[in-house]
């Protein structure tokens, strides 16, 4: 009886957190998936959904954060470190390199896709 408690604990759990997460509006092609998917992992409770601005953090899909104004290795140490403002807090034990890659990836398609360049 104890263990079936605990089974059912351990899904109520799982419900409840995949049930708060935010989820991607717009779909996007398989090689941006991962970005996608780790983008609203970590980001999205703050930037919104699909980077289009949160009640905590600003819309990433704008033209200030474009290439030419905010360099990838920008947003890969505003990432890691957080922001110099301490809005942002550190990610660095959230993601890796690579998912911080996948997630620069997909947040310039979106860019693109948005008509920004």
């Amino acid at each position: 009886m104890k263990d079936y408690f605990k089974i059912v604990f351990t899904l109520l759990t799982a419900t409840l957190i995949t049930a708060c997460a935010v989820k991607p509006k717009n779909k996007v092609p398989d090689e941006y998936i991962a970005g996608q998917a780790k983008f609203h992992e970590v980001c999205a409770n703050c930037h919104g959904p699909d980077a289009m601005g949160g009640n905590k953090a600003p819309k990433l899909i704008q033209g200030k954060f474009v290439t030419s104004n905010y360099s990838n290795q920008r947003i890969a140490r505003t990432i890691i470190n957080g922001s110099s403002s301490a809005a942002m807090p550190s990610q660095k034990r959230k993601v890796s390199e690579e998912e911080i890659y996948e997630i620069i990836k997909y947040l310039r398609y979106s860019q693109k896709d948005a008509g920004l360049t």
